[in-house]
């Protein structure tokens, strides 16, 4: 966790953020005991969880959800900490979150994207995965009634969107835009694709002119 702990202008706060950077265990339960809050938000409205996420410190992490930090607090974004763990190069902290019993779909506060959202905006084929072990829904919209498969084609994640597909996901389903899959999907120069990539949206081209509908569970 950086030693930058004046983002909290609240100098009980700034002093338990460091106690949680050192590992000094004791002092932040002291600190804790005298109104020290584990869910306290940094200038740019960070919880202290996310922040130290953010800052790749695990120790920290684990210290503040051994503290009583809320995983489900969401940020200035609305991102609660399950979305700051879909985004990290690592899934260990998914694996920690659900350990603490944080639902892995739990809705961004603001625009009530699932965490899958953003492991699919991130790029972090690991973290899709892990979620996807742990039970993440495919059919759940956010407010504007985008879902997965169309956040899939958004960021040209091909092999998720044939994946999706090959899981079930509703390649009809519209959102308020009145945009379905199709309208998301890749419509470039497929020489500029990976052959993999390719393979993928010629399997996916060839799924949507047959009319599908959702596979079979």
């Amino acid at each position: 966790m950086s030693s930058q702990t004046r983002d909290f202008s609240e100098p009980t706060h700034a002093q338990f953020a460091r106690a949680i950077r050192d590992g000094d265990e004791g002092l932040a339960r002291e600190l804790l005991a005298a109104g020290a809050n584990p869910n306290a938000t940094d200038e740019a409205g960070t919880p202290l969880l996310q922040w130290a996420m953010r800052e790749g410190d695990r120790g920290a992490v684990t210290r503040l959800l051994a503290l009583g930090a809320d995983p489900s607090r969401p940020d200035a974004r609305g991102r609660t900490a399950m979305h700051e763990a879909a985004m990290a190069p690592h899934a260990d902290w998914i694996d920690e979150l659900l350990g603490h019993g944080v639902p892995v779909d739990i809705p961004n506060a603001r625009n009530g994207q699932t965490p899958l959202f953003d492991a699919l905006r991130a790029r972090e084929p690991d973290n899709i995965d892990r979620l996807l072990d742990a039970g993440a829904r495919l059919d759940v919209g956010d407010r504007s009634g985008t879902t997965p498969l169309h956040q899939a084609a958004m960021v040209n994640d091909l092999a998720s969107v044939r994946r999706f597909l090959e899981a079930g996901a509703d390649p009809s389903v519209r959102d308020a835009r009145g945009a379905d899959l199709a309208s998301y999907l890749y419509d470039g120069d497929p020489d500029m694709l990976t052959a993999r990539a390719r393979r993928d949206l010629e399997w996916i081209r060839a799924r949507l002119a047959d009319g599908a509908g959702p596979a079979p569970q």
